[in-house]
């Protein structure tokens, strides 16, 4: 399924080649940057494909994980902006889709550096409200029943011990990044927006997806990937190719 008002056009440099854009890719709770370790090879060679790790995990494991967006935002701000003027995208997924927007509102409004495009999966609009009773509050039982649910954490990962103690804290600060995120009204986005929902996610249904046209005055298009709130590593190679095709016009 595909709705598109239109896209954005990106200039060539004077030899005719393509100019190069950075594309920032943030994880979902709990993951780590490394899940985006090998995109670049699949994406067209202009572009230059940027992990953004979080504090908690990966190369940043022995620092303490954010439970706020504010904060996080102003950790990870300072290496999107060593970039300097150079172009670039934002690719957030699930709770990433919600950092990338926040630090696209950022860069554009504070820093007059708004990207070209923003990517975003697995996420309701921001401005739509969060479950009633968030998952970072819930006791040990039930918060280990509702990562089962999300079936994001293996079977294997929940079953081991050492592991979940090592894991748990890292989802739960994660999670209250979501669950006490307050929008803030603002005018919408100069950059185009592509959202991606799973055809299958009970926890973010499509149409909560479709909503994020309303936080850009440039063009919008839905991609919806079979599968549910993880369609990530299943459909990773049509996920890919539309990012292609997104940044290729």
């Amino acid at each position: 399924m595909d709705h598109t008002r239109h896209t954005a056009h990106h200039p060539t440099d004077r030899t005719g080649a393509r100019p190069p854009v950075r594309m920032f890719c943030l994880p979902y709770a709990g993951g780590s940057a490394r899940m985006y370790a090998d995109w670049e090879r699949h994406l067209p060679p202009f572009v230059e494909v940027v992990p953004v790790e979080p504090p908690g995990r990966g190369s940043r494991l022995r620092e303490t994980p954010h439970t706020r967006l504010e904060p996080l935002v102003d950790d990870l701000l300072p290496r999107l902006l060593a970039a300097g003027d150079a172009p670039y995208a934002l690719f957030g997924y699930s709770l990433g889709a919600l950092v990338a927007f926040e630090l696209a509102r950022v860069l554009e409004r504070r820093h007059h550096r708004p990207p070209v495009h923003l990517f975003v999966g697995a996420f309701r609009a921001p401005h739509l409200p969060g479950p009633a009773v968030p998952d970072h509050d819930l006791p040990e039982p039930q918060f280990r029943e509702r990562l089962r649910a999300f079936n994001g954490t293996p079977e294997d990962v929940l079953a081991d011990a050492s592991l979940m103690e090592l894991l748990l804290p890292i989802l739960r600060a994660d999670l209250a990044v979501a669950g006490t995120y307050r929008h803030r009204p603002d005018r919408p986005l100069t950059c185009p927006i592509t959202a991606f929902a799973g055809s299958d996610d009970t926890e973010v249904p499509v149409a909560s997806v479709g909503q994020w046209r309303r936080h850009t005055h440039a063009g919008f298009t839905l991609k919806v990937l079979e599968g549910d709130h993880f369609f990530l590593h299943r459909q990773e190679r049509a996920l890919l190719e539309e990012l292609s095709t997104a940044v290729s016009v």
